[in-house]
C-alpha cells in the first residue's frame, strides 16, 4: 500500500496517527496499521466474551425462576427493578427485533446495549445490588461502585473498538485487565478462561 493508496483506502485523518507514531515513515506507519488491525480484532474477541458473560450473569441472577415469554413477566419489564430509561432500553431492543421472532427473555437479553448492563451498576440501582444484583458477582468482596467506573470506561472502550477507532493513545491493557478482574468476581474460572482465549498482551509485547 503506498501512500495514494493509504489516502484512498484508509483516509489522510485516520492513517495520520500511524504515521506521526513513526516519524513519518510510511512503510512503518503501514506496518503498525496493520498490527492495529488485529489488535482491534482481539480487543473485539475479548470484549465479546466479557460482555456474554456478564450479561448471562445478571439474567441469571434478576431472571431466576422466570418465563422467556411473555416479557411483560420478566425482570426486563419489571418497573421495580429497572429505571424508566432501563425499561426504554428494553423497548427499543424489542422494537428492533426481527419480524416474526419471537420476543423471548434471551433475545432481549443479546439485544441491548452494553451501556444498558453498565447502566446498572449507577447510584440508582443501589437497592438492587444490595437485595439481588450482587449476587451475580459471588466470587467479589465488592460493592456497587466498584463496578461503576470500570464499567463506563469499559463501555467507552467497547464503542471505540466498535467504530474501529485508533487504539494507539488507549489504556487498552487497562481496560483488558478491567474486564478480567470482573469476570473473575463472577468465576474464577471465567477469569482464567478468558485470559486463556485473550492474544492482546501478545500482540501488544510484539508491536512494531
Amino acid at each position: 500500500m503506498d501512500a495514494p493508496q493509504a489516502t484512498a483506502w484508509i483516509s489522510d485523518a485516520r492513517f495520520h496517527p500511524f504515521l506521526t507514531e513513526t516519524g513519518g515513515n510510511h512503510a512503518r506507519a503501514v506496518a503498525l496499521y496493520a498490527w492495529h488491525v488485529q489488535l482491534s480484532a482481539a480487543c473485539s474477541a475479548t470484549i465479546h466474551n466479557f460482555e456474554v458473560l456478564v450479561r448471562n450473569a445478571i439474567d441469571h441472577e434478576l431472571g431466576w425462576g422466570q418465563p422467556q415469554s411473555p416479557i411483560r413477566d420478566t425482570w426486563l419489564m419489571d418497573f421495580s427493578i429497572l429505571e424508566p430509561n432501563g425499561v426504554k432500553q428494553v423497548i427499543t431492543a424489542v422494537e428492533r427485533l426481527e419480524k416474526g421472532k419471537d420476543i423471548t427473555r434471551g433475545r432481549i437479553v443479546a439485544g441491548v446495549s452494553f451501556g444498558f448492563w453498565a447502566g446498572l451498576f449507577s447510584k440508582n440501582y443501589e437497592e438492587v445490588w444490595r437485595h439481588r444484583l450482587r449476587h451475580a458477582f459471588p466470587h467479589g468482596s465488592i460493592m456497587r461502585k466498584d463496578l461503576t467506573e470500570p464499567m463506563r470506561l469499559i463501555q467507552r472502550f467497547r464503542n471505540r473498538v466498535a467504530h474501529h477507532d485508533c487504539l494507539l493513545a488507549q489504556p487498552v491493557a487497562e481496560r483488558i485487565g478491567d474486564m478480567k478482574r470482573i469476570a473473575g468476581w463472577i468465576d474464577p474460572d471465567a477469569e482464567a478462561w478468558l485470559d486463556e482465549q485473550c492474544s492482546v498482551a501478545a500482540l501488544l509485547a510484539s508491536k512494531p
